[in-house]
């Protein structure tokens, strides 16, 4: 007896074709997020360590405007 099972013949690669942009778009995702954490780890540093590491001291309107979940930066 034949049984179909969405892993059988042709249709894996239907399944690939299907879940290989998925998972381009949640790698992408998690490299914007942990970017995003770093720099407000970086940006929570004080001045002068900032300055130490080369860290730009930057325009505190453009954090705001990429970060508007703390404007109080």
């Amino acid at each position: 007896m034949l049984t179909l099972s969405p892993l059988n013949g042709s249709s894996g690669g239907r399944i690939r074709r299907l879940t290989r942009p998925l998972a381009r778009l949640s790698s992408q995702l998690q490299h914007e997020w942990r970017q995003r954490r770093t720099e407000r780890v970086l940006n929570g540093l004080p001045a002068e360590i900032r300055k130490d590491i080369g860290w730009p001291a930057g325009d505190p309107l453009a954090s705001d405007l990429r970060h508007p979940e703390n404007p109080s930066r």
